[in-house]
């Protein structure tokens, strides 16, 4: 869709971001938002921003997410973006009344972690998920607005120009993808919850400090006292400077942020739902095929044995969990938090790994808990001793893996009395026997 739009006494100022004018106006009794860009598109650029459209109209009733209604252009030959009129951002709404309530973060990261997770689901990345581009209707519902590389491609911003909520890589190198989706909804939910971004800036520092602080230095955790069990450890783990040991999407992000389901016993927060509006569901993870690597043909019987290593591991984690620092006063060592037993109630700690995803030459696992717990990765290649990666309190790995090899996982996690486990769970047809 293409028009033109003469704003001469019909639109007023809005604001201006690093990049675009806002303004607003209205057709009839109809109030509309107008993003101007400082320039003209080539036919190129858009036919790329129109297909970006299209695909996002996709997700108009199925997401919280604002897409434009159509492209114009000014008299002055200037692009700008038509869409629907907001009441509020983020930013207004804590300028105006603080952080956030721990319900009220919940349900805006849940929206927008479900917006992301239907985006990429049909190959669109937002590129600058920041507080100012989540928005909230009159009627309160937020929505995730901006989204698409092709305007950032062909209007590009200073990397000053919001490094306080850029990924790292971005920063370093301009790279824009899921990921730092990932890193942008982080950063969200930690300015949401503490009134500030993620990079503060400091007094008297300049610029090029900032940035270097943003490349350098992992983010310091959120230290509010109401957060329920575990959202300050995904907070974090979006935030993670490198990209890798972020979360492995955003579905699996909406699923944990999500209102209880028919097991509560995995949703860390289900307790601060307790009795709030229901809200729309995230998106189903969408689970891509495997790359095609070349497999080894299939043995018959051929059985992966998680032999005695497992034991072992197991016996190592409750040894250090309760080793005393001296005789008379048994502590937890620095890197193994030994959680509350008292917090479960008397119920058993439930460990569950999701099917691991096979992509060739590396491994994607993700599990929940129904405790926060100190998790060990425990891997074993068909013919090859089992070992195992500790990860602290992640709830998601990623590890190279050999493309023809058949493999099995399970996780451990420590508890103040000994260890929990998952069962284990195979790739590439192989049978694991836990002995």
């Amino acid at each position: 869709m293409r028009g033109t739009h003469d704003p001469a006494g019909t639109l007023t100022p809005l604001g201006d971001g690093p990049v675009a004018t806002v303004l607003t106006g209205a057709d009839g009794h109809a109030a509309f938002a107008l993003k101007a860009y400082p320039g003209t598109i080539d036919r190129r650029t858009r036919g790329l921003l129109d297909a970006e459209l299209r695909r996002l109209g996709e997700l108009r009733t199925r997401a919280h997410v604002l897409v434009a209604d159509r492209v114009e252009e000014l008299p002055d030959g200037r692009c700008a973006l038509r869409m629907e009129l907001c009441a509020q951002s983020l930013p207004e709404l804590v300028g105006s009344f603080g952080p956030l309530t721990v319900p009220d973060a919940l349900a805006v990261g849940s929206a927008l972690a479900a917006a992301l997770a239907a985006a990429h689901a049909i190959g669109v990345v937002h590129g600058g998920v920041t507080p100012g581009n989540v928005l909230f209707r009159p009627t309160g519902e937020p929505v995730l607005a901006d989204f698409g590389l092709t305007l950032r491609h062909a209007f590009p911003a200073e990397v000053s120009a919001g490094a306080d909520f850029l990924a790292p890589e971005t920063v370093r190198d301009g790279t824009r993808d899921e990921r730092t989706d990932l890193y942008g909804l982080g950063a969200v939910l930690y300015f949401a919850l503490a009134g500030a971004s993620p990079h503060q800036g400091r007094l008297g520092e300049q610029v090029d400090e900032r940035l270097l602080r943003t490349l350098s230095s992992e983010v310091p955790a959120l230290e509010r006292t109401d957060l329920p069990p575990g959202l300050s450890q995904l907070v974090s783990a979006l935030l993670a400077r490198n990209p890798d040991a972020r979360p492995l999407d955003a579905a699996t992000v909406a699923a944990r942020l999500g209102p209880p389901r028919a097991q509560p016993v995995f949703d860390d927060f289900g307790d601060v739902f307790a009795g709030h509006v229901a809200r729309p569901q995230p998106p189903a993870p969408v689970h891509r095929p495997a790359e095609a690597v070349p497999r080894a043909k299939p043995k018959t019987g051929a059985v992966i044995a998680i032999v005695g290593a497992l034991s072992l591991l197991a016996v190592a984690l409750v040894v250090l969990v309760n080793r005393p620092a001296k005789p008379e006063a048994p502590i937890a060592p620095a890197g193994i938090a030994a959680p509350d037993p008292g917090r479960s109630g008397g119920q058993p700690v439930i460990l569950e790994l999701a099917e691991p995803v096979d992509k060739g030459e590396y491994v994607e696992l993700s599990w929940r808990s129904s405790e926060p717990l100190d998790f060990v990765v425990v891997i074993a290649a068909e013919g090859q001793q089992a070992h195992a990666e500790y990860v602290e309190r992640a709830s998601t790995y990623r590890g190279r893996i050999d493309p023809v090899l058949r493999y099995c996982f399970l996780i451990q996690g420590a508890t103040s009395t000994g260890y929990v486990q998952s069962q284990p769970k195979p790739i590439r047809e192989a049978t694991c026997v836990n002995e």
